[in-house]
């Protein structure tokens, strides 16, 4: 029989305080329900504990003392499947140190709000206290995580982006300049000067296009540098905008395999679209990536949205131990990747920057990429001067265009793209396989006026002299003239004539002797001749496609209220340290109780009780250096981590042991988040804390 989830779930809260060290679990006991009667049953005792929590007045005391840091813990925990302390900090990066989350999440669990225990691979993970799910519901949502930017400043300048005439018009600088790049990949000197020349202030843009030009295969190496695989080129023309783009700013980084690829580009545009008119920070921008990846997962949190992603195993980090096929990443491999991601972004289109935020943190929107275009089924958007110059204005894909730069050459990139037709060009053309009349066809289909009279007349004289010789590399197939108009309609060789020579002389697109061969057989003709063809087409595989997100609110980061305002939650401290000092107590019993008052421990006057209090010493510093020997070792016996402070770090981990020279000791300790053993002076350090419990351990 299958237990409901909810039951299972206080079922496991339950455990998890049954298999708490003793020291552990009979302080939060006497803390809540106060001194323990013995003999005494464990099992009663948190009964009695779960009883305490149901409790209504409890319930909304402990809901009531929730700050604003508080609930978006308990939403990442809600929302990050498996949350583990790892995945927690990562996904806090740069928000809180780990010291500062780590003892958070401690004051959580000893608020009864989180609990922890073990998942199927022996890994600690942070869970909701299920007695408080349906209280905590409206307060922890994903919008908690995403907090709204403070603006410090606009900006102002015109947001960059791709477009199907830039990409077109560096196209056409290819072809003119193949060798532009040095060994290493990077431009050289002249084809910088020259980008700048013709395309001012896209330098930068135009580098990292390149490197998803090369990683996308849609250029090739040759002899004289790069040129561009037109097949290859038009079928990923044939894509989205968006995703074009998506897979250009993926591919800039690097090649990918296709999964890859798809699932990178993917997040990229949900991330990209999700983001609401308002903007979100850089960081906060990290935190969207998270979620939605996260939601893409089949973890055991949210509801998954589809299969996790490249970039789900590279945002929770502390996943490589949990699947053996994992990919490793570290957490600096995170903050490059998406850095990355984010820059290029917002260098093609996906992502415009709309500010800073009072942190001096850049604050970004979605990009134009997402505004709605119209497109004309033909647009006339060429203008053909009589000195053979084109003004190509916006308005057709980049499918359309490329034939175009098969015979134009780039004069200027600006408001407007300015190109030249001149005999270079056209006999560029004419090597693409266009005819004078398909380049007259181009023309006249895009250009609201009449193609001068003098281009046609140029094209034409190009196209005589082009055509007047030809070199033809190939394997020829020659018949007798009574068996031409046989051999021309045989169906097996009929699709392999690339051209007619002559009477009975065929040039067949074949690539190999056993190609040939073959043809050659099924179509019970004798072979003749053995030539390498002119040219080699390859049938380009395509490019994978996915339906690409339209631009949504995805998450609503509308403000939540609070449970309670800051004015309520320190009248409640008031009141309890009102009732404190009334008690006639040892003066280290208030501070202790006062602490707990602090921590939002104490739920009301009732727990005011000094036996619930034990004194311990947990901080030490200055020149106590036997009072922070002590708390190490004190550490070490209650295996809890502490917290070193020296003037240039703070260092927060696990102490191994002590060894002592001379005037000074040292501590061996497990340093965390990264778990690297270092040897650190205990004498050295300014101040020396003890991390209370174990929590996350």
């Amino acid at each position: 029989m299958q237990l409901d989830p909810k039951v299972q779930r206080i079922i496991d809260w339950r455990e998890s305080i049954a298999v708490l060290p003793d020291n552990h679990f009979f302080e939060i006991i006497r803390m809540y329900l106060g001194e323990i009667k013995t003999p005494f049953n464990k099992q009663k005792l948190i009964e009695e504990l779960g009883a305490f929590i149901r409790r209504e007045e409890t319930r909304h005391t402990l809901i009531s003392l929730l700050s604003e840091t508080d609930l978006r813990i308990i939403s990442a925990v809600k929302y990050i499947s498996n949350a583990t302390q790892e995945k927690l900090y990562s996904f806090f990066a740069g928000t809180y140190s780990f010291a500062a989350l780590y003892e958070r999440l401690l004051n959580l669990e000893e608020r009864l709000i989180l609990y922890r225990k073990s998942d199927r691979n022996g890994k600690t993970v942070v869970l909701i206290n299920p007695h408080l799910e349906d209280d905590l519901a409206p307060y922890t949502k994903q919008s908690v995580l995403l907090e709204p930017p403070e603006y410090a400043g606009l900006s102002y300048e015109a947001p960059a982006s791709l477009s199907p005439e830039l990409i077109a018009a560096f196209i056409s600088f290819i072809h003119k300049n193949r060798d532009l790049c040095k060994a290493d990949g990077t431009f050289k000197k002249r084809t910088e000067a020259e980008i700048e020349r013709l395309f001012p202030g896209k330098t930068e843009m135009l580098y990292n296009l390149t490197k998803a030009f090369i990683n996308l295969s849609l250029i090739r190496e040759v002899s004289e540098g790069y040129e561009i695989d037109k097949n290859k080129f038009l079928a990923f023309a044939r894509l989205d905008e968006r995703l074009q783009y998506a897979y250009f700013c993926v591919a800039s980084a690097g090649r990918f395999s296709r999964s890859s690829l798809v699932r990178q580009a993917r997040l990229l545009l949900e991330v990209a679209s999700s983001i609401p008119r308002e903007g979100f920070s850089r960081s906060i921008i990290l935190r969207l990536a998270y979620l939605i990846s996260e939601d893409q997962s089949d973890g055991t949190g949210i509801p998954s949205l589809g299969t996790s992603s490249r970039f789900s195993a590279i945002l929770n980090r502390a996943r490589e131990a949990e699947a053996d096929s994992a990919i490793v990443e570290s957490d600096s491999d995170l903050s490059s990747i998406l850095d990355r991601l984010i820059e290029c972004a917002s260098l093609f289109g996906i992502l415009s920057k709309k500010g800073t935020d009072i942190h001096d943190e850049s604050i970004y929107v979605s990009g134009t990429i997402f505004e709605p275009k119209e497109f004309e089924e033909t647009p006339k958007v060429l203008s053909v001067d009589a000195g053979f110059n084109v003004t190509l204005m916006p308005g057709l894909s980049l499918e359309n265009l490329i034939p175009l730069m098969d015979f134009m050459e780039l004069v200027q990139f600006d408001t407007a793209a300015v190109f030249e037709i001149n005999r270079k060009s056209v006999m560029r053309g004419f090597d693409a396989g266009l005819s004078a009349n398909r380049i007259f066809s181009l023309l006249k289909k895009y250009s609201p006026y009449e193609i001068p009279q003098n281009l046609e007349i140029s094209v034409d004289d190009w196209s005589k002299s082009y055509s007047s010789a030809t070199i033809y590399k190939g394997y020829v197939l020659q018949v007798s003239a009574e068996k031409a108009a046989i051999t021309e309609n045989n169906p097996a060789i009929a699709p392999f004539i690339a051209a007619k020579l002559a009477m009975g002389i065929y040039l067949l697109s074949v690539e190999s002797d056993e190609q040939a061969q073959a043809i050659i057989a099924k179509s019970g003709l004798d072979f003749i001749g053995k030539i390498k063809t002119p040219e080699k087409t390859y049938e380009s595989i395509g490019f994978p496609e996915f339906a690409v997100p339209e631009k949504t609110d995805r998450f609503d980061t509308s403000e939540e209220p609070a449970p309670t305002s800051d004015a309520e939650r320190a009248a409640h401290f008031e009141a309890m340290r009102a009732e404190l000092e009334k008690l006639n107590l040892p003066q280290e019993k208030k501070e202790g109780l006062a602490q707990r008052i602090q921590h939002k421990i104490i739920l009301s006057p009732v727990q005011l009780r000094a036996d619930s209090v034990k004194y311990e010493r947990i901080e030490a510093g200055g020149m106590d250096f036997s009072g922070k020997l002590h708390i190490v070792e004190g550490s070490i016996s209650n295996n809890s981590m502490v917290e070193l402070q020296f003037d240039d770090r703070v260092i927060v981990g696990i102490p191994l042991s002590i060894t002592k020279t001379g005037t000074d000791a040292t501590v061996l300790m497990e340093v965390m988040p990264d778990r690297d053993e270092k040897v650190l002076s205990i004498g050295q350090a300014k101040f020396v804390k003890r991390i209370r419990g174990s929590v996350l351990r």
